[in-house]
């Protein structure tokens, strides 16, 4: 567990600024957070037990991040990896788990993409109208049922504040690159309504190690949020996303299995290009009849999505072929609260909460080869047919309670029992504690729980040919999973540091590369357990009226079976990250500049060669540098302006896909207010 000796300094820096920090305001912001994902219920963020980072809209607009991906890979116990460029598959893991085990919600709204095998499409997730992201790391699946094995990331979209509120910006710079967007929200008397729109687009980099063919990309988001307060009592609310996304990518070469301009060797440039299409709604109704004894909430969540990929001359001039893969989740939740006992002062102190939810999914996977005037869907070969359409339900009852004993130490427990149509039914617990002894500058934080994650779709049903097929008789992954932490005050709260341990064994891990089944990979479950473990540490400091700095690390140790009995370290699972990011404010906040380094540590990673065959390869180790500052031209016309990669790092996250180097962009932001 030996760590970069630049990184060592710079976190003992951050641990010693209690030393200057006085006189400075109060950094323990989190404390007097409301999260909304940790428990059934809001819960206040000093008395959450389970492991927990928080990102607010300020903190992304001094960042300038334009993606969820830039802003996560700032945090503990996340690993991010883009395949490429801006667009490029981006894969976010947590505390080692796979990309897929970690469910992601908007506004509620589970948004994990079934036609992307389960994984969050990071990649589209573009920050102008997300108000706050919560990360609530450790198995959740007691609170938020499948997908959520690892950790769940919440995506908050902005709602609108009193009056009438417009907002605007526009950027461009680097590789052709032109980025704008607008909002409007407006409240007033018992309603409320907001509508937002951007608009993304690049030419784009190279992703192969060869070549000069760029991979450009673009992105179209439209949202529109509505609310109504239909009696005192009575919550009527609804929004509904939609983005669309067009992506070029290198192939892989069928000499070398890695990207290249031209994959089949002919001496032509290959045109890869996937369209891609995302709609999140949610419908929801709150009922408060007993002035919080006793509330209800029905909520309607439907999440579409498909991806249809085309590929032109791969082998011989005149064939194209297409691909679509499409997912289609709909689900129906009610949730009931009931207030079992108050305090001494009258508040909340225990809280039962039952809740029963019923999802539905369904995938759809097709194919079709097209060659001059032969037109044919879905041409199976001898033994598989690449046309798939398979459906799932999964019924869900959960028990929560939450108990406050005394003003300091607050305890939950919860139960979750799903019935699936196609698995074994399922059991999952979960239980917490927060403690600050005598409400002193230490606060210690525990959770224990077990997760579940469903195969995919993909992993069941799907097939790509002379390559890959999926295998119906997989059996759920489940883990059991622990974190215990220390959180300290310091200068009075003018620092805070936290310090957590967490572990976690996982039964049936799904390997998608085992070989062979009529001469193809396919999936299968592990028999072994795969074992995950490491140290998250975090650090936030106001050192003055001026600066303020946040510092994350983490040591992840993911081991797999391996043959002959010995465990290996997993893929693309750094032994180590760390990141800084200092913020300076002046002149009441009109001049802002920002400074954000982000570390990689070295990982191993698998690329296929000509024979498919998996060759394992170490990736090495680098750091991100941005460099971001703005400056109110007047109260509503803000001038900005960052540098990413300031040291035009050539790095890889995914073996053989190349990166962008050093970029810089400027704006204008209208009526951002700050």
């Amino acid at each position: 567990m030996r760590m970069p000796s630049v990184w060592t300094g710079l976190l003992l820096s951050a641990l010693s600024l209690p030393a200057t920090a006085a006189g400075a305001p109060p950094a323990d912001m989190l404390a007097d957070a409301i999260i909304v994902t940790a428990a059934r219920l809001p819960q206040p963020a000093d008395q959450v037990g389970s492991s927990i980072s928080l990102v607010t809209r300020g903190e992304i607009i001094d960042r300038q991040a334009t993606t969820v991906g830039d802003i996560l890979r700032e945090l503990p116990g996340i690993a991010v990896a883009r395949s490429g460029p801006v667009g490029a598959q981006t894969q976010v893991r947590m505390r080692g788990a796979e990309a897929n085990q970690v469910l992601v919600l908007i506004d509620g709204v589970a948004a994990n993409d079934l036609a992307g095998a389960d994984e969050f499409a990071f990649e589209h997730m573009n920050t102008f109208d997300i108000e706050r992201i919560e990360v609530v790391r450790g198995p959740q699946s007691a609170l938020w049922g499948s997908d959520a094995l690892a950790g769940v990331i919440n995506i908050v979209t902005r709602q609108p504040a009193t009056g009438l509120h417009t907002e605007a910006f526009l950027e461009g710079g680097s590789f052709g690159t032109t980025n704008g967007g607008a909002w409007v929200g407006g409240r007033t008397g018992r309603g409320h309504a907001s509508a937002s729109a951007s608009r993304f687009d690049t030419g784009g980099t190279n992703a192969a190690r060869s070549g000069t063919e760029n991979d450009g990309y673009d992105n179209s988001m439209v949202s529109l949020t509505a609310g109504f307060e239909a009696t005192p009592a009575l919550a009527l609310d609804a929004s509904y996303r939609h983005t669309s996304a067009g992506k070029d990518y290198d192939g892989e070469s069928i000499f070398t299995g890695l990207p290249a301009d031209d994959a089949n060797g002919d001496g032509r440039v290959d045109v890869f290009h996937s369209d891609v299409r995302q709609d999140y709604l949610r419908v929801g109704a709150s009922w408060d009849p007993l002035d919080g004894r006793w509330t209800h909430q029905l909520r309607y969540g439907l999440t579409d999505t498909s991806t249809r990929t085309r590929t032109e001359d791969l082998y011989s001039p005149g064939i194209i072929d297409h691909t679509r893969q499409a997912g289609h989740k709909t689900g129906l939740y009610y949730q009931t609260s009931i207030l079992t006992r108050t305090d001494a002062h009258g508040n909340p102190a225990d809280v039962l909460t039952l809740a029963v939810d019923h999802q539905r999914e369904a995938f759809r996977q097709h194919g079709r080869v097209t060659s001059y005037d032969f037109d044919s869907d879905g041409i199976p070969d001898l033994v598989f047919d690449p046309n798939q359409d398979p459906s799932m339900n999964r019924t869900g009852y959960v028990a929560e309670y939450l108990a406050r004993i005394g003003p300091h130490f607050t305890a939950t427990a919860s139960a979750r029992h799903d019935r699936y149509s196609a698995f074994e039914n399922a059991d999952t617990w979960r239980g917490t504690v927060s403690w600050r002894p005598a409400g002193g500058p230490v606060r210690a934080h525990a959770s224990l729980g077990t997760g579940v994650k469903t195969p995919t779709f993909t992993e069941r049903f799907g097939y790509y040919p002379a390559q890959f097929v999926g295998n119906p008789a997989l059996r759920p992954e489940q883990s059991t999973g622990w974190d215990a932490g220390i959180e300290r005050r310091f200068a009075d709260g003018q620092v805070v540091a936290d310090l957590t341990y967490f572990h976690a064994d996982l039964e049936h891990e799904i390997d998608g590369t085992y070989c062979c089944t009529h001469g193809l990979y396919t999936a299968v479950n592990r028999p072994e357990d795969s074992r995950r473990r490491g140290v998250e540490f975090s650090a936030s400091a106001r050192a003055s009226d001026t600066w303020t700095l946040n510092a994350a690390y983490t040591y992840t140790d993911a081991r797999e079976p391996a043959p002959g009995g010995s465990r290996r370290h997993e893929l693309r699972r750094p032994w180590h990250t760390a990141a800084l990011n200092l913020d300076g404010k002046w002149w009441s906040g009109r001049l802002g500049l920002n400074a954000g380094i982000a570390y990689t540590g070295r990982r191993l990673d698998n690329y296929y060669d000509a024979s498919f065959t998996p060759v394992r390869v170490s990736l090495a180790s680098y750091t991100l540098v941005t460099l971001a500052a703005h400056y109110d031209i007047t109260r509503t016309l803000s001038l900005y302006g960052r540098v990413e990669n300031a040291l035009d790092e050539s790095y890889e996250d995914v073996y053989g896909f190349n990166t962008p180097g050093m970029a810089g962009y400027v704006g204008l932001r209208l009526g951002m207010g700050r």
